[in-house]
């Protein structure tokens, strides 16, 4: 696998709460493929990455290993969780029953959420670095979403999102045509805007499906 390489990471702006910023940075520098499954981490290397005491990183990495990203080793500190096709299996469908939960619940789009997963969609269309494109995928998903207004189900959603990121983001970084994902979105979009939300989360459960079945068969062939 190739992934780009590592670029320092930018310093933590003091006015920001520090134990969300240092979470927030340290996901930041997992998404731009600086620390690919399998990969070593440590307080103290981020620590002086970051420019912050150890303490803050040492809870953000704490709270990265509840959600599944990374796993500690004894006296070693932590590593970037591998891919596990299990894993996989069990992950998609989690995210896909709760982001179809959150649509079937949204009752009809205000025409601002509408234009906004317009812009997106047609942001993600044109994009091709793996990276923004999985950013912007999360964004139109998080526009989803948030259309409940149920602020549990997002942080559920967002915490699955986070775990599932090691797969996307491998995963996008290693394919090009994205041209099905892109017309399932758009299905997702025209049954949504409609009001017709039931048939919306029919399609966003089939959207996430054959996200699985990629990615797992990708993983079958690379032999992660």
């Amino acid at each position: 696998m190739v992934y780009d390489e590592q670029v320092p990471a930018t310093p933590i702006a003091r006015a920001e709460p520090l134990r969300d910023a240092v979470y927030a940075r340290i996901v930041e520098l997992f998404w731009s493929g600086a620390y690919p499954p399998g990969t070593a981490v440590t307080e103290a290397a981020l620590s002086r990455e970051l420019d912050v005491s150890r303490t803050p990183v040492r809870e953000a990495l704490l709270r990265l290993e509840a959600e599944g990203v990374l796993r500690s080793a004894l006296a070693r500190g932590f590593t970037v969780r591998p891919l596990d096709r299990r894993e996989a299996s069990e992950l998609y469908p989690i995210l896909g029953a709760l982001e179809s939960l959150a649509v079937r619940t949204a009752g009809t789009p205000s025409a601002a959420r509408v234009r906004d997963l317009e812009r997106i969609l047609a942001n993600l269309e044109d994009c091709t670095d793996p990276v923004r494109r999985w950013r912007l995928d999360s964004d139109w998903h998080a526009t989803l979403v948030t259309a409940s207004g149920n602020q549990q189900l997002e942080e559920m959603v967002a915490r699955v999102r986070t775990n599932l990121s090691r797969y996307e983001l491998t995963y996008m970084r290693e394919t090009v045509d994205r041209t099905e994902p892109d017309r399932q979105h758009l299905e997702v979009l025209v049954e949504f805007a409609s009001g017709e939300n039931e048939r919306a989360a029919q399609l966003l459960s089939a959207h996430w499906d054959a996200g699985m079945r990629a990615v797992l068969t990708w993983l079958d062939q690379t032999g992660d």
